[in-house]
């Protein structure tokens, strides 16, 4: 029994940590009483494990699902299994697979659009417990590979099991997220595509955005990486995308790519490897190059067998190739393709003068300010940017532009100002705003925070001038 014991608890230990909370576990409450039979004490444990997990205590129903394997592995020195037999290993069984479908349902219900609407989907992605697959699984998948590489993909498609384990966890944990990036996917993915081969980039790199974002355009990680292609801030302007308080052109999808490709080609003309340059992309060119000097290797695949680089780098490459594979063939492996609500399609770009007030040009155009606002994502306050002549701005493409001929530009004196405020501990919102001669619904206001919860080192956009 001690060998079941060692064979069963590292798998299911593993299963249940990947999505525990970092505190301690809790005691479950009622310990059943110890002249229970075995399995009344297993299902008593198992009972409060599901109790647990209803109330969001991870660490309290990780404690009880341990003491249900426990209770019936210790069974067997009690002398009930030597009389049960196969029986008792039935049980054993069955409760591990309950244990292991409760963990799943609650993966998937964490992750409901619901919970984490505007997450960045690679957050998600590097936090999925990955299942083993057999040989037989890799071979297959290499087969269904094979038979359409010649013709289908414009980047090498390597298969093994780190590779099959993400295709199967995109299947069952992460299907309704891998879902939904497919089903924003249909406005994009042919001009994305177009705009990688302008840039002499292989147009499968343009599908990156289903695990970067899940083609969300206002996904933000919890590193600060925004928009559908993931830019953090510094990397952004680097690559010609405006970042400041005006304007983010991370969260314009077309612009992004366009940096995007730019990025990436100048990666792999650096090193000559895609899975290199994509694992650059992800996690940094310093950490990588770092890893290929010490390991004297550049094959991704040896270098992310080690410790050299993060895990979320390693598991970036593999992750990516199961998503290529399933937006290639997405019915074969249990998706739907369309569906997906069209944001820019039925859109046009026009040139207005600049600075120009965003609510005065909507109602000329009759059309709804929420509308030309979801058109225009990158800009970020009520006006086009205050430091250029004119700007091309997009509108529903029945909007009669006749309407903007006489459209005045901002007069300078009334361009708000802002200054930048790094919050400090101790800092709140009111001390903030007073500090600065300045509203809380203000502040709020122009860092789109819903409450007026804030946290050191926080960097916060300051209004300047009388409060409300």
């Amino acid at each position: 029994m001690s060998r079941a014991r060692a064979a069963l608890l590292p798998a299911l230990v593993s299963l249940l940590l990947a999505c525990a909370p970092a505190r301690l576990p809790l005691k479950p409450a009622g310990d059943p009483p110890p002249a229970a039979t075995p399995l009344t004490r297993a299902e008593a444990f198992f009972q409060q494990g599901k109790t647990c997990l209803q109330k969001g205590d991870m660490a309290g129903a990780k404690a009880c699902f341990n003491q249900t394997v426990d209770a019936l592995l210790d069974a067997g020195t009690a002398g009930a299994a030597a009389t049960a037999g196969s029986e008792g290993k039935s049980q054993l069984d069955d409760y591990v697979r309950k244990i292991a479908d409760i963990e799943l349902n609650y993966l998937k219900d964490k992750n409901s659009p619901e919970n984490g609407e505007h997450e960045a989907f690679l957050d998600q992605v590097i936090a999925t417990p990955l299942f083993l697959p057999s040989e037989q699984d890799i071979l297959d998948l290499k087969q269904k590979v094979s038979e359409t590489a010649a013709v289908s993909y414009t980047i090498p498609v390597l298969v093994n099991s780190q590779v099959v384990s993400f295709l199967k966890a995109f299947q069952t944990i992460r299907h309704d997220g891998i879902q939904r990036a497919l089903d924003r996917m249909g406005e994009y993915i042919g001009p994305f595509q177009e705009i990688f081969r302008r840039h002499e980039v292989p147009a499968d790199l343009a599908y990156l955005p289903i695990i970067e974002s899940g083609f969300r355009t206002d996904a933000t990680s919890r590193a600060r990486a925004r928009g559908a292609w993931q830019f953090m801030a510094s990397t952004a302007r680097l690559h010609g995308l405006r970042v400041d308080w005006q304007v983010d052109e991370r969260l314009d999808p077309f612009k992004a790519a366009d940096a995007a490709a730019r990025f990436l080609k100048s990666l792999y003309e650096e090193y000559g490897d895609w899975y290199i340059a994509l694992a650059c992309y992800n996690g940094g060119p310093r950490r990588v190059e770092k890893a290929m000097r010490v390991l004297g290797t550049s094959d991704f695949f040896t270098i992310n067998q080690s410790r050299h680089i993060r895990r979320e780098t390693r598991n970036y490459v593999p992750a990516f190739l199961a998503s290529l594979i399933i937006a290639h063939s997405p019915e074969e492996y249990g998706f739907t393709v369309g569906g997906g609500e069209a944001v820019f399609a039925g859109s046009r770009t026009i040139t207005v003068p600049s600075p120009a007030s965003l609510t005065q040009i909507a109602d000329r155009l009759r059309v709804p300010y929420a509308d030309l606002k979801r058109l225009n994502p990158e800009l970020l306050r009520d006006f086009t940017p205050s430091n250029l002549s004119e700007y091309a701005l997009r509108v529903p493409v029945a909007s009669d532009e006749a309407a903007l001929a006489d459209l005045e530009r901002i007069p300078p004196a009334k361009i708000p100002k802002f200054n930048y405020y790094r919050v400090r501990p101790g800092d709140s919102l009111y001390s903030i705003a007073r500090r600065h001669g300045t509203s809380v619904d203000q502040v709020r206001r122009a860092n789109g925070l819903r409450s007026n919860l804030i946290r050191p080192g926080m960097n916060l956009i300051i209004p300047r001038g009388a409060r409300d």
